[in-house]
């Protein structure tokens, strides 16, 4: 995905600036990646907190970020990471509790637990079953971060029609997928950025 033209004036006047040139860009950015991220924790204060770990570490890597061709996947890249490792975070927690209540520690790894290649295969299906436009939403939202609203625009269909296709294809994916529930948030973030946008 091709970096706006407003994004590489915000970019130019960052790297070519001052750290006060920094505030601009945060502020484009933050909306959009506290959204990204509370779709996949569940709460709003979480994904606000994740999209600021990520701003700060774009933020002391200003000497690599002006080597980046493009800013958008780069930082929604950075965006999957931080929501990977948070997700292991909490099952690495649970893990801990289980194995100390119960007689069966818990596995210690996904891979321990079920076959992703089995996963995956099982995930492209359900996408591949879900109407077109609502494919395409649900894929504009999940790799690549766009709001409801830029959906909507992009589409060109009403806001409350995308929210319809985003929830949809949530309950959709969570029926079919119900089995590897526990797992679904990190296949979401792994598997969708290697399919395409029908």
């Amino acid at each position: 995905m091709a970096s706006s033209p407003l994004t590489d004036i915000l970019l130019h006047d960052w790297l070519t600036g001052d750290d006060s040139h920094f505030r601009p860009l945060f502020e484009h950015y933050f909306p959009r990646l506290k959204r990204y991220a509370a779709g996949f924790s569940g709460d709003a204060v979480t994904g606000e907190e994740l999209a600021m770990n990520v701003l700060l570490k774009v933020w002391q890597q200003k000497a690599r970020i002006s080597t980046v061709k493009d800013f958008d996947s780069y930082l929604f890249t950075m965006m999957r990471h931080e929501v990977i490792s948070m997700i292991r975070q909490r099952k690495t927690i649970t893990d801990s509790f289980t194995e100390s209540t119960a007689e069966t520690p818990a596995p210690e790894n996904i891979n321990d637990t079920i076959s992703y290649r089995e996963l995956l295969r099982r995930y492209r299906q359900c996408l591949d079953k879900l109407p077109p436009r609502r494919r395409e939403a649900f894929i504009l939202n999940r790799e690549k971060g766009m709001s409801y609203a830029e959906i909507a625009a992009a589409l060109n269909v009403s806001i409350f029609t995308v929210q319809n296709h985003i929830a949809s294809s949530l309950k959709f994916m969570r029926a079919e997928l119900d089995d590897y529930a526990d797992f679904l948030p990190v296949l979401l973030l792994l598997a969708v950025p290697m399919l395409t946008v029908y």
